[in-house]
């Protein structure tokens, strides 16, 4: 069940988020991702935040507009439809969806691929100094035209 976040969520969603970021991100010193914890837990609140409960927050999604800021899924979960459950919620609120992925995240590039996002462009990630690619998906809500159709 995909439900809007809940405080209590919070633990579980930044566990998510450390853990996701520290396995799909091995090319960036793991010092990077505890020094901005805190910070994005208290961003976290501030986004629009999309959980898949299944007794338990199994994955998330969160939101700045139609920006993908985040997609985290549990790593027992993954390949299983909770990604794509995610997104095809983003997709039904908003018209286009962005995201910046990492070039070295190969997996996450194919995800999105797989879920009708096109490369945009290429740039330097300023905190990081990582290559990063922007990608985005059109979407055309109750017609099956588009790249992005839901």
């Amino acid at each position: 069940m995909i439900r809007e976040y809940q405080t209590p969520d919070l633990d579980k969603i930044m566990q998510l988020w450390l853990e996701g970021n520290q396995q799909a991100h091995d090319f960036i010193d793991p010092k990077f991702f505890q020094q901005n914890y805190e910070f994005v837990k208290m961003l976290i609140p501030m986004s629009t935040i999309y959980v898949q409960d299944l007794n338990g927050v199994k994955g998330f999604i969160g939101l700045t507009e139609n920006y993908i800021s985040g997609l985290f899924v549990d790593k027992d979960f993954q390949r299983q439809g909770t990604g794509k459950a995610l997104i095809d919620k983003a997709k039904q609120r908003f018209n286009e969806l962005l995201v910046h992925v990492y070039k070295k995240n190969s997996a996450a590039i194919d995800f999105y691929l797989s879920q009708n996002f096109e490369i945009v462009s290429e740039s330097i990630n300023e905190e990081t100094n990582e290559p990063e690619l922007l990608l985005r998906c059109l979407v055309e809500h109750n017609v099956k035209i588009g790249k992005c159709a839901l």
